[in-house]
């Protein structure tokens, strides 16, 4: 069964790229916008349903130009979804969709943004009935915006598309939908990347902010670029291609905080804020201001005609405290008017480049620092305590939320189990610095929805927009952000009255299309297979990697030893008689139970992603990539299971080691093969799953183009897809973990035993360390 699912998703790699199924359902059993995303402010449909076809004709108002992007979106979006070409050819007495931008005419409702004219240009309405559909906007984001709904309204039945008669009228209640893509620890290639605004764009988000780290080809700072990095012109395409979908690119760039990406390199470790760490800057250096606003300016360049630039300063725990920021930081007050002075200094000059600078708001400031901030900066988090505050100083603020935090290889969009799968050893398993970012308690689209919805209840705050973020921190793959990225974005376009549930479901049509099934079960078996391959190891402090430096509250005196994840070590029989003691299974039945019950959840989720793959009409490469992360914890539970076998093979050995040393031999070289059986799944999985993410990734190498890449981790933070140069952090604590030694002892037990028994000796070693 094992090699089938590896089998069947190599399979689908080849042939779903080129391949598109469907199995065409009724579509008059779904209600009409069911699949509408985000809810339109008023909708009204009728009882009655019509037919378009394609003698249907698209025509404009006399200043909508034959390239502007509603109409070429409408044909491609006919075309791709319900195999409609339409043109602007008019036949008699067939069916017509007018587009028209006509200032003025949407009059938009309450909202919670002041901003009104900006949420006028992005109102529309269309009105639906037999034979013609009518979009129009006050301007052309609003137009776009009405062709998105169209689209996500029409409903395929039976080789037909239908639409219901109707009106609907909308606008968002906050101007800016942003949504925060982390490519700090891979590169999506550049058409994956075109892809991805595509579909944030369907959902009317209208600014994407993308954390590159090094994979910029930054001229001001060579050093850092990594081997494959997006040049300046490319990150010019993609911003123009955004512009092109009403979405602002948003560069970001962290300080003083969070760099180690930078700092870590020789050339730049004088710009320290403490020399033996290179998670900060030294806030009161000129050359440090020199470097970010030269990175800031290359990105800028690249990014002609942006509003806005996103200034990352969260967690900039350290300062103030270092011998050389301690006397400035006394002179200003405390550390965070030294922090809210560095923030000031290098947003000032962003500003003055013409940029709306976004920042994080937060520790070591407090609230009577925000005075010291420039008002013309963006709060990019809310802060109850501080709210009024914001306000009242002028500054407006965005609403925060978090898709994903730390939790790995899928989001916990379902609430986790009350208590853990298996009471297993996980006293070390969070530390003050490691929090998620993100509560998860109502799983994360409820507490997106829940988080924006109580924001603008307390109307304490000039809100202009969300953020929702998701973080590669855990290396998850981007295409499993979708779900929180969609609802997270509709909360900020309409919030009264919507649920997560509804706008899950909603999410699931409009993405997925309609004939998938239990694709909301789907993502529940996904939550909780990642929640328990997270749980099912134990936690400890390891050497594996550079010491930790310190926490949010303090530098460690001497730092301390890092995280990581391992398992209790199986036992190895005795040489001399194969005596063997151990309670291995015995200590981890809880965990080895969880194991079964989760391994028969995982048999029911292939099923489903296998079924929905074939039944799905879009989105199968994010079908293959959830298939790929249900193998990835599939292993998992193999491997626990797999070692349960072998700690009873050895059990039986030592029974049969007396009367029948033969036998018993056999037995432990069963043992063997069940650890070599382990290696082999392990290593087939990531291929696999390497396999997969590649097709929208660049590969993430140790040298490549003239570049190389620096491997040295943060000394603060524990970003797992950084603990190795390649897709190996994948299977990390499976490296770590000595089974290899384990097999070489048993193999020295076996060994001797077998001499004194007149039996064949074994010279194979399994080589645990080396994956394909």
């Amino acid at each position: 069964m094992r090699k089938a699912y590896l089998f069947i998703l190599i399979i689908l790699n080849t042939m779903i790229s080129g391949s598109v199924y469907s199995q065409k359902l009724t579509a008059s059993k779904q209600a009409p916008g069911a699949a509408l995303l985000p809810v339109p402010q008023k909708v009204s449909f009728t009882d009655q349903r019509y037919i378009i076809d394609a003698g249907w004709s698209i025509t404009t108002g006399p200043n909508i130009s034959k390239n502007n992007p509603a109409i070429l979106s409408l044909v491609s979006g006919l075309k791709e979804r319900f195999g409609l070409a339409l043109t602007n050819k008019v036949t008699a007495g067939a069916g017509n969709i007018h587009l028209l931008i006509k200032p003025g005419t949407v009059v938009i409702g309450p909202a919670t943004d002041t901003n009104r004219t900006a949420l006028t240009l992005q109102a529309y309405e269309i009105k639906l009935k037999a034979g013609k559909i009518t979009i129009t906007a006050n301007g052309a984001p609003g137009l776009f915006y009405g062709v998105q709904t169209l689209v996500q309204l029409l409903q395929p039945e039976n080789g037909k598309t239908f639409f219901t008669a109707g009106e609907i009228v909308d606008w968002p209640d906050m101007d800016l939908r942003m949504i925060y893509w982390d490519n700090a620890h891979h590169l999506q290639r550049l058409e994956a990347m075109k892809r991805a605004i595509r579909q944030a764009s369907y959902y009317k988000i209208n600014a994407f902010t993308v954390k590159l780290e090094g994979h910029f080809q930054f001229q001001s700072a060579k050093p850092i670029v990594e081997p494959y990095a997006y040049t300046a012109a490319e990150y010019a395409e993609l911003s123009e291609y955004a512009k092109a979908h009403y979405i602002e690119l948003v560069p970001w760039i962290d300080g003083p905080a969070h760099i180690s990406f930078i700092l870590k390199h020789p050339e730049y470790q004088a710009l320290r804020t403490f020399p033996n760490s290179n998670y900060q800057l030294d806030v009161t250096n000129p050359k440090a201001d020199e470097l970010l606003l030269g990175m800031f300016d290359e990105l800028m360049n690249a990014n002609k005609g942006g509003k806005y630039v996103l200034f990352s300063t969260d967690e900039a725990y350290y300062a103030g405290m270092s011998t050389g920021e301690k006397k400035r930081a006394e002179e200003l007050g405390s550390n965070g008017k030294l922090l809210a002075a560095y923030i000031k200094r290098i947003a000032d000059k962003l500003h003055a480049k013409g940029r709306k600078v976004i920042i994080w708001a937060e520790y070591p400031l407090t609230i009577n620092d925000i005075d010291a901030i420039p008002s013309h900066i963006i709060s990019g988090v809310y802060n109850k305590d501080w709210a009024a505050k914001i306000k009242s100083h002028g500054m407006r603020q965005l609403i925060y939320t978090s898709t994903q935090g730390m939790e790995p290889h899928f989001p916990n969009y379902h609430k986790p189990a009350g208590k853990k799968a298996a009471p297993v050893n996980n006293a070390v398993v969070v530390a003050d610095d490691d929090e998620p970012q993100g509560e998860i308690a109502k799983g994360r689209v409820g507490e997106v929805v829940e988080g924006i919805t109580s924001t603008i209840a307390e109307r304490n705050a000039d809100l202009m927009g969300v953020i929702v973020a998701a973080w590669g921190d855990a290396g998850l793959n981007p295409e499993t952000f979708w779900l929180g990225y969609a609802t997270g974005g509709a909360a900020g376009w309409k919030n009264a009255g919507v649920t997560p549930d509804d706008l899950s479901n909603r999410f699931y049509k409009s993405f997925y299309g309609y004939n998938t099934v239990n694709m909301n079960k789907v993502y529940e078996l996904l939550s909780t297979q990642a929640d328990f391959w997270d749980k099912s190891w134990d936690w400890d402090f390891f050497d594996f990697r550079k010491p930790i430096f310190g926490n949010s509250y303090k530098v460690y005196d001497t730092p301390r030893l890092a995280r990581d994840q391992t398992l209790p070590l199986l036992a190895v029989p005795s040489g001399t008689d194969l005596s063997f003691k151990s309670a291995w299974n015995l200590n981890n039945k809880p965990r080895l139970d969880a194991a079964r019950k989760y391994l028969s959840e995982n048999d029911e989720l292939m099923k489903l992603l296998s079924q929905n793959v074939i039944l799905a009409d879009y989105q199968h490469y994010n079908l293959q990539v959830l298939q790929s992360v249900a193998l990835l914890t599939r292993q998992n539970l193999n491997m626990l299971l797999d070692m349960k076998k072998i700690n009873e093979l050895l059990e039986i050995s030592s029974g049969l080691a007396a009367s029948n040393p033969k036998a018993a031999v056999a037995l432990i070289d069963q043992a063997l093969d069940q650890a070599q059986e382990i290696y082999n799944e392990r290593n087939e999985m990531l291929q696999n799953v390497t396999t997969t993410w590649y097709q929208d990734w660049h590969p993430r190498v140790p040298e490549a183009n003239g570049r190389k890449f620096l491997d040295q981790v943060d000394d603060v933070k524990d970003h797992q897809p950084v603990r190795t140069v390649d897709m190996s952090y994948l299977i990390y604590r499976q490296l770590k973990y000595p089974l290899g030694k384990w097999a070489a002892d048993l193999v020295k037990a076996r060994n001797q035993f077998a001499v004194s028994n007149n039996l064949p000796i074994k010279s194979d070693m399994l080589e645990w360390e080396k994956y394909w």
